[in-house]
Order: C-alpha cells, then structure tokens, then sequence
C-alpha cells in the first residue's frame, strides 16, 4: 500500500514547464526546467531537460547523462534528513561511477531557507567531502505545489531515478540510504 501510494504521488512529480527551450548551439542556456513535446512526469516516460549550474558555477544539464543511470536528490541545507544523505553521497558515487552512474544533489534552499548561491553550493561540497559527485543551485523556483510547472516537491529530499534512456523509473521522500542503493543497483 505504502508503495502504490509513493508511486502515485510520485506520477505527479515532474510536471514539466511550458515554452522553455534549449538551443544547444547557443552560447547560453536558460536554466530550470525545460518542457518539451516528448518529456512527461510519469513514471516509465520521459523525463524533461534540467538545467542548472554546478559547484564549479557552469551549466549543467540532465540530457547531457543519457546513457547514465541517474539518481536525482532534491535537497535543502538545513534538511537534517538531506544532511544524512549528503554524507554517503560521494561512497555511493565512488561504488556506482564506473558501472555508468551519476549522483546529482539539486540544493533548493540554503540554511536559512533563501535562494542557492554558488558560496552555499561550494559549503555544501566542502562539509560532506564531495569531489566527483555534481551538486546543482537549484531554487524554489523548481517547486509549483500545483503540479503545473515544476516539481512539487513536498518532503526533503526527494530522490527521483532516471534511467539510462533519460525515463523516470522510480521516485521516494526521505533518505534510507539501503533502499537507495538497492534502486540503483536494480537499474544498474
């Protein structure tokens, strides 16, 4: 029952927004999320573009993974939950990494619960020893608690699964780091 109920709220996860595109020969991308005819937030579809810049302040985008298995982890700074997951991250990277997986961490909030700023994202890498993992600066912005553009995230952290052809295959709130790895060991 708890499953069922995870995977039907989790359906209505990644809404996608409408009339953003990314012009890949352009010099710059517009950052969040980018909807486009062929992406959906359903589980077993796909999922749309992310882009958003990194710990080292340069665009990032999800579709650049494909081929990937992706673990999503929507987290904010002063989540004691996303602080637990924060510190198996760069393990879980280092364990999974040459069997073509990547561990992205999207910051959505700082500790105070303001806007992500590339200091915020640099603290966050440097207090859990993350080195290869991507960590994103994400925003509320990202968020539409009306399931119509966004993501409307309702617990942190959220863990979204994308698979190697860039579908959504599984999405769970809250951190159990052995579920986690049982996820991306079974998509692996």
């Amino acid at each position: 029952m708890i499953i069922k109920t995870l995977i039907l709220l989790f359906s209505s996860l990644l809404a996608c927004t409408p009339a953003l595109e990314v012009d890949s020969g352009a010099e710059e991308v517009v950052l969040g999320v980018h909807a486009s005819s062929n992406c959906n937030q359903i589980p077993g579809q796909s999922i749309c573009n992310l882009a958003l810049k990194d710990q080292d302040d340069k665009v990032w985008q999800l579709h650049s993974l494909k081929g990937n298995v992706v673990l999503l982890d929507f987290s904010a700074m002063w989540c004691s939950p996303c602080q637990s997951a924060a510190t198996t991250v760069q393990k879980t990277q280092d364990d999974y990494e040459s069997e073509g997986f990547s561990y992205i961490t999207v910051l959505v909030d700082d500790p105070d619960g303001d806007t992500i700023e590339l200091d915020d994202v640099q603290a966050w890498v440097n207090s859990y020893g993350i080195n290869t993992a991507t960590v994103l600066q994400g925003s509320r912005d990202l968020i539409d608690y009306n399931a119509i553009e966004g993501y409307p995230l309702a617990s942190w952290p959220t863990f979204v699964f994308v698979d190697r052809d860039l579908n959504i295959y599984y999405g769970v709130y809250g951190f159990n780091e052995e579920f986690i790895r049982s996820k991306i060991e079974e998509m692996l």
